[in-house]
């Protein structure tokens, strides 16, 4: 690979739908992870918030009942005894005389406020001159009470824990979305070089069969996923264009081969009659020969034409529900005197109701090859039968013979273009009657198979 396309490579990774896609799912969790933090981190601080709320609230409620069992000689000593005493972290205490003076506590002095209050406390001189080796924070929140003496009391604990848990909050979710983003990314890259790498796949296949590969196929990985089944969606496409390049090339042969004898005759005829017919009636019968032998070769190109056109599908706009019983009825009610003035006898076992979509004339000329093929390839005193019925996995048609029958080696040759057994060589015919069989079986989704009868043939279609 050159340098340039190296160079180029992340560019069309990330310029590639997959990549864009992969952050478009990263940008859409990101937001939603941010509206989640949001809700998580006002949720958290509500409930931190209430929380200590409630513990202050609570432990001022009891020195007020202390207070109010044993008065302000009760309570001095217990603020002082809880002062010292912590289970929750620092608790601090006021307990300020109507005057203002403070009583006691480690709280300075401070206009009396009901219920919960948020403050910032400096130390005073006295607690400077005390030395008091408590580091007090500076931001506070408290839950004050009035006495019923007129004193005030306020218990107070460290907000900064608040401010803490929001911090933590915050890193957790940026983190969080710092490596979702970074591994989004790195998805996206996995996900892009995967995706191209299949596309190129596709892409140098497609350039071997511009360069005339018509066998190169594209590698499915089996997974089954949506790749996978357009990969096996082109597959079958691939094997169609394929089989239809290779009947194109197979009818130019045929052509090319086998047509070449009617028109040999046909110029030597017409050069016979230009060279020794010397009366009128001569040249009457040269121009009918070769009317006769031009007839043949159109009735062979429509033939041929008729195969090309129903192997390419183009007749399925026009079908419809069959009556398939009634068609078989219809033939053979048809080629029962033919087959009476050709000295054989046929036999019909047609089951009532048997219906098929398709189209009904192409189905009528498929029968009719198969009957004409009977007649006019097996000795006098041959039976043919016609038989349509319906089996466990859909309906079955049969025209059989007991005739001599095909050999096993030539079974498979009879439905190509232009083959003809040895045999019939000296009857008339183009070897395309099989071909329009075969052709208008596919069609209709009908398999054909040709069976030995031990005497005679059977060519049996089958759903």
């Amino acid at each position: 690979m050159s340098s340039a396309q190296n160079s180029g490579a992340p560019t069309r990774v990330l310029r590639s739908a997959s990549f864009r896609l992969t952050l478009a799912y990263a940008s859409l969790f990101v937001v939603s992870a941010a509206i989640l933090f949001g809700a998580v981190y006002w949720i958290a601080t509500r409930a931190l918030q209430n929380d200590m709320a409630a513990v202050l609230r609570t432990e001022a409620l009891q020195l007020a009942e202390v207070h109010r069992v044993a008065g302000p000689r009760g309570l001095v000593p217990e603020v002082s005894r809880r002062m010292n005493f912590r289970t929750r972290g620092p608790i601090f205490y006021l307990l300020q005389a109507p005057d203002r003076q403070v009583i006691v506590g480690n709280l300075p002095g401070m206009p009396p406020v009901e219920g919960v209050v948020d403050f910032q406390r400096e130390r005073d001189a006295a607690q400077e001159r005390a030395g008091d080796a408590e580091t007090m924070p500076p931001q506070l929140t408290g839950y004050g009470l009035r006495l019923p003496d007129g004193a005030f009391l306020l218990v107070a604990q460290d907000a900064s824990r608040l401010g803490e848990m929001q911090s933590a909050i915050v890193r957790a979710f940026v983190w969080a979305g710092a490596l979702t983003l970074l591994f989004a990314i790195a998805g996206g890259v996995l996900l892009a070089n995967n995706f191209l790498g299949r596309i190129d796949l596709i892409s140098r296949t497609s350039r071997a069969i511009m360069a005339g590969d018509l066998a190169a196929r594209i590698p499915a990985r089996g997974t089954n996923d949506e790749i996978d089944q357009l990969v096996t969606g082109l597959n079958a496409m691939l094997d169609r264009i394929q089989s239809l390049m290779t009947g194109l090339r197979q009818v130019s042969s045929d052509i090319a081969h086998d047509l070449r004898t009617p028109l040999g005759r046909l110029r030597q005829r017409l050069e016979e009659a230009r060279d020794g017919a010397t009366t009128t009636e001569a040249y009457r019968a040269a121009t009918e020969d070769a009317i006769a032998e031009a007839d043949a070769l159109l009735e062979t190109f429509s033939a041929l034409l008729r195969i090309a056109q129903i192997e390419a599908g183009a007749q399925k706009s026009g079908f419809m529900e069959v009556d398939l019983s009634a068609l078989f009825r219809s033939i053979g009610d048809t080629y029962e005197a033919v087959a009476e003035d050709a000295q054989h006898r046929l036999e019909r076992r047609i089951e009532d109701g048997l219906t098929i979509t398709g189209d009904r004339r192409l189905l009528a000329q498929m029968l009719s090859n198969l009957i004409e093929n009977a007649l006019h390839h097996t000795p006098a005193g041959t039976t043919v039968s016609l038989a349509l019925r319906k089996t466990g996995a859909g309906i079955e048609a049969e025209v059989a013979d007991t005739g001599p029958g095909i050999p096993a080696g030539e079974r498979d040759k009879v439905f190509d273009r232009f083959y003809r057994l040895d045999r019939s060589r000296t009857t008339p015919g183009s070897g395309l009657g099989l071909a329009l069989v075969r052709a208008i079986a596919g069609l209709h989704g009908l398999s054909v198979k040709l069976e030995d009868r031990n005497p005679g043939l059977a060519v049996v279609l089958s759903t």
